[in-house]
């Protein structure tokens, strides 16, 4: 092994107690058949065909919304030569059928055995700031950058990533390293000229409802959202009165929802929290959340409302679900002055009682960042609406 990959690898295990590293056996099986096709003989031109074929093929299943298509295709593929373009889009096809975990350790392999390709860091980095280890993917980035200084791609994760509510554009779109998520199955030809994100939401009631901020589904404006695999589906303001700032809405269809309980009572200050939204753009593209680890503040008020770090709402759509660190709902993310508060979860069960199903878990287990983020790709929605 080259002393550079060598380095790179050793520096990537070092890193491995602060982030979600650890490949599952799935994962660990389909790297071990990887690599043994790699070390067979080269493949022939003809295969080298059947190869470009296949990652078109995937590629477009892809884009369809087909991401089990567009697995097996990139698996065929990966199984004619060991290359980065491949292992790419698995990790895409991975994201895409929310498979968030899954995707990290697999991207943790591409990007340190393909270290002349830098799209798999920056993929890599991409999904590790997401997931809110954003320590770890500065530092892979930085070494992204010092062997390719001038690549483009690099730079503008690296400009993205610095501004904290990174959004994905230009050629960060384009295949293998793409950023985001395709939004499909064709609805993005059916939204008018003129769409933008106005709002973050969450998903409930088995994926029928979702609550987003007030403001958004004011107005009788026409209105969508997407979850974080590209799903799109219109959506319809119900006529249910909040104090608290939320609305409802009914979707034109159901969206797949993850099994989601929230805290059977309000959190206490101090406790540690996972806010999930969307970068804050008027661009109605579709995209991956951001999660933001932080602190549970002092009460707002008798509902049960609580106070939020400012960090983690900044320069994020409002409406966001909040996560405790059970994975349960503990309410929802509004701007509020310089800061955000917390809209907590047994006021939205009570406001929205007999409307909307928010059934409470006494399941107190920790679950790690990375799992609550693979969650939170089905239950954060972005919030689109017609100019």
């Amino acid at each position: 092994m080259p002393d550079r990959r060598r380095h790179f690898l050793t520096g990537l295990l070092a890193l491995a107690a602060a982030g979600p590293l650890a490949a599952s056996p799935a994962t660990e099986e389909k790297l071990k058949a990887i690599m043994q096709a790699a070390a067979g003989r080269p493949p022939d031109a003809e295969r080298l065909r059947e190869r470009e074929a296949l990652l078109r093929e995937a590629e477009a299943a892809l884009a369809a919304g087909d991401a089990q298509t567009a697995e097996q295709g990139f698996d065929r593929a990966a199984m004619i030569l060991h290359s980065a373009d491949t292992e790419m889009g698995l990790v895409r096809s991975y994201m895409q059928s929310g498979q968030y975990r899954r995707a990290l350790a697999f991207g943790a392999h591409t990007a340190g055995a393909h270290l002349d390709v830098v799209g798999g860091a920056a993929l890599y980095a991409w999904l590790l700031h997401a997931g809110g280890q954003d320590a770890i993917a500065r530092k892979l980035l930085a070494d992204a950058q010092a062997r390719a200084p001038s690549q483009p791609l690099v730079a503008g994760v690296a400009r993205e990533l610095a501004s904290g509510a990174p959004h994905a554009s230009g050629n960060m779109l384009l295949a293998p390293a793409r950023l985001a998520p395709y939004s499909h199955p064709g609805h993005s030809a059916a939204l008018p000229r003129g769409v933008r994100l106005v709002a973050a939401g969450t998903l409930l009631d088995e994926g029928r409802m979702a609550l987003v901020p007030a403001r958004a589904a004011a107005g009788g404006r026409r209105l969508w959202v997407r979850n974080g695999l590209g799903q799109l589906v219109p959506a319809t303001a119900m006529p249910v009165r909040s104090d608290g700032g939320i609305a409802l809405l009914r979707l034109g269809s159901p969206l797949p929802a993850p099994s989601m309980g929230s805290v059977p009572a309000d959190v206490f200050p101090g406790a540690v929290a996972f806010a999930v939204a969307y970068a804050q753009t008027n661009d109605a593209g579709a995209a991956w959340p951001l999660l933001r680890t932080g602190f549970v503040g002092a009460a707002k008020g008798a509902d049960g409302d609580r106070e939020l770090d400012a960090s983690m709402h900044q320069g994020l759509a409002p409406g966001g679900p909040v996560f405790d660190q059970a994975g349960r709902l503990a309410g929802i993310a509004l701007p509020e002055g310089a800061g955000a508060r917390l809209v907590a979860a047994p006021r939205l069960r009570k406001t929205f009682a007999g409307r909307v199903v928010l059934p409470a878990s006494r399941d107190s287990g920790r679950l790690g960042p990375d799992a609550v983020y693979e969650a939170a790709l089905l239950s954060t929605l972005q919030v689109i609406a017609a100019r």
